[in-house]
């Protein structure tokens, strides 16, 4: 019995990350990538840079340090519907990690953590 409720277990985990994965398109990039981008800082369950710039146009290179042990991300939508996903970031918890994000035109995004939907922010391109 033990055994079987771990199994099960397992796998509901196991399509559970397989549908999220694939509810995120990956970003549709090309040309050259700016490494210069900004920071995002996840701490205290909350985006400690809630207000990000990026250079309209452009690709560039955003930088996540995720300072909790709690898993976040960085999912960048066209607003906060957040049916439209732009770019989205891999889960981490207590590292860092960098994400592309194809060149936006100008004007303001939405940003949230997919795992802590009250964890937003928003990215100006100008």
């Amino acid at each position: 019995m033990k055994r079987l409720v771990l199994t099960l277990g397992l796998a509901a985990v196991t399509a559970l990350s397989a549908a999220c994965a694939a509810s995120a398109p990956a970003p549709s990039v090309s040309g050259p990538v700016d490494p210069n981008g900004p920071t995002v800082v996840a701490k205290d369950m909350k985006f400690q840079t809630g207000n990000v710039q990026v250079k309209a146009g452009e690709n560039v290179t955003l930088h996540f340090n995720n300072e909790d042990q709690a898993p976040h991300n960085v999912a960048i939508y066209k607003d906060s519907s957040a049916s439209a996903p732009l770019s989205v970031g891999q889960v981490i918890s207590g590292s860092s990690a960098d994400q592309v994000i194809p060149a936006l035109a100008p004007g303001t995004y939405f940003f949230r953590c997919d795992v802590h939907h009250d964890m937003t922010g928003t990215i100006v391109a100008n």
